[in-house]
């Protein structure tokens, strides 16, 4: 295994682990990316001011967006998600706060979880 590989995924690991303390929970995640869609709604087109309260949303999601295109040595896609080249980071943060918002059973869940199963849910990947 590569080793950029080999650390991307120890990186995965310690976001999905349970009990991990520096792990947000779902609700905290929430409540950041609330903050930039709310920012992006009322941003011009092309700019949004990432508010502070939406900075942890917003490096927690692009570390989510860039462990998704992980693959296996079948190339298969290691956290299943198989999101089209043109989605962007503001996609991302849209799709997990909808889900989010769903699943309020999951408010007190690791995020890096719950993210993970949004994005799946919303770009799955096909049938080998």
């Amino acid at each position: 295994m590569r080793p950029i590989v080999a650390g991307t995924l120890g990186m995965v690991a310690w976001l999905l682990a349970p009990g991990n303390a520096g792990a947000q929970t779902v609700n905290e995640l929430l409540q950041s990316c609330e903050a930039v869609t709310n920012a992006a709604r009322s941003a011009s087109a092309g700019a949004i001011d990432i508010p502070r309260a939406g900075i942890p949303c917003w490096y927690y999601m692009a570390a989510v967006q860039n462990a998704a295109v992980l693959v296996d040595n079948d190339r298969r896609r290691l956290l299943g998600v198989c999101a089209p080249p043109d989605a962007t980071l503001m996609d991302h943060v849209r799709i997990f706060v909808n889900y989010a918002r769903r699943h309020q059973k999951a408010a007190s869940e690791n995020a890096a979880a719950v993210a993970v199963m949004a994005l799946g849910e919303a770009y799955p990947c096909p049938a080998n």
